[in-house]
């Protein structure tokens, strides 16, 4: 069974995508608090990563290195999703705690809370 951890980079099957969505085989940070990654829903809630720079406050840029990445990347934390840890590949590797606070305030922005 996978247990994933907050603050991981993970390579997650994301399946089709529609509209702007990402999706196929992709990185992505999981920011679900670990009492939800461990619990037997078997649901983490994850921001997919992409390599394209879009310039948007809610994309926290990666740097390659200890994530795991191969090269500069960016959280969309705009695309937040929940999805099942069956999806989940394998591991790549760790976000610092100043890239997962980043992702967190963007979210509080985005939700409003």
């Amino acid at each position: 069974m996978i247990s994933p951890r907050r603050g991981e980079v993970w390579m997650v099957d994301f399946g089709e995508p529609i509209g702007h969505e990402q999706g196929l085989r992709r990185p992505a940070v999981v920011v679900s608090a670990d009492r939800l990654n461990r619990s037997r829903a078997g649901l983490s809630i994850v921001v997919p990563v992409t390599r394209t720079r879009r310039g948007l406050p809610s994309h926290v840029e990666l740097a390659p290195g200890g994530t795991g990445l191969r090269e500069t990347s960016y959280a969309k934390v705009e695309d937040v999703k929940s999805v099942s840890q069956q999806r989940f590949a394998r591991r790549l590797g760790v976000v610092g705690p100043d890239h997962l606070l980043r992702m967190t305030e963007a979210l509080k922005f985005l939700l409003e809370i």
